[in-house]
């Protein structure tokens, strides 16, 4: 069991080790730019790895050397390994998150500088999407304007139309009127001219009438004288 601890803690020290001399050479800056963002996060994430085991190779230790007659320098000596396990982790770590920041940094630096240079290009084409789409609105507000111009005519024709039929109507109405009150006030007129022709016609048969009535008691009249004539010439008396 001790011997499998400590082939998995030389081990573990040993790879530390090699990432420690990439940290803390002289090349360090140049390996940091040669990290990408994807190996920096994956080397933070063995520091992370890296701690964890030497928590537990320091677990193990601990437990190993409580079997041993002097304990305390067991202890010790897991102490300074577990500490320089924990150093040379948080140099990898701290490697990390510089490489990280830096790329991003890098990155962001570039995307400004990418969004700074296509500014023009950009600025260009929303000038020009601007323009078409006031050109759009100027030709859809023109042909609003020529529709609704159409649609006035339309009406105004319509209407002058109208207004032409009814005054042709109520000029033909008015002719109508005066020619109906023309032929009432005829006929008026012949009404009246036939009732002073039926009066005068009255007339002429009451004063022919009243001739005759005339003639009829005169001839009466006459009839009667020369009967009582010619019955007093009968008697033998004279006439008077």
């Amino acid at each position: 069991m001790h011997i499998r601890t400590f082939l998995a803690i030389g081990l573990m020290v040993t790879q530390t080790w090699a990432l420690a001399q990439t940290t803390d050479s002289p090349q360090t800056t140049d390996a940091q730019s040669s990290l990408s963002l994807k190996e920096a996060r994956a080397q933070r994430a063995r520091a992370k790895a890296l701690k964890a085991g030497a928590e537990k190779a320091y677990k193990a230790d601990r437990k190993a050397c409580q079997s041993q007659a002097i304990a305390i320098g067991c202890i010790s000596s897991a102490k300074d390994r577990r500490t320089e396990l924990m150093r040379q982790a948080d140099a990898l770590e701290r490697e990390g998150r510089t490489v990280e920041r830096e790329t991003l940094k890098r990155e962001t630096g570039k995307k400004a500088a990418k969004r700074e240079a296509e500014a023009p290009g950009r600025q260009a084409g929303q000038q020009a999407a601007v323009e078409r789409y006031r050109e759009s609105e100027a030709k859809r507000v023109a042909e609003r304007e020529r529709r609704q111009a159409g649609e006035v005519a339309r009406i105004e024709s319509h209407r002058s139309k109208l207004a032409a039929e009814q005054a042709a109507h109520q000029r033909k109405l008015e002719k109508q009127q005066k020619k109906d009150a023309k032929k009432a006030a005829a006929a008026a007129d012949n009404v009246r001219k036939k009732a002073e022709r039926e009066r005068q016609h009255a007339e002429r048969v009451k004063k022919i009438d009243a001739r005759k009535q005339e003639y009829a008691e005169k001839l009466e009249r006459r009839e009667a004288k020369q009967a009582a004539q010619q019955a007093a010439q009968g008697a033998g008396v004279p006439a008077k």
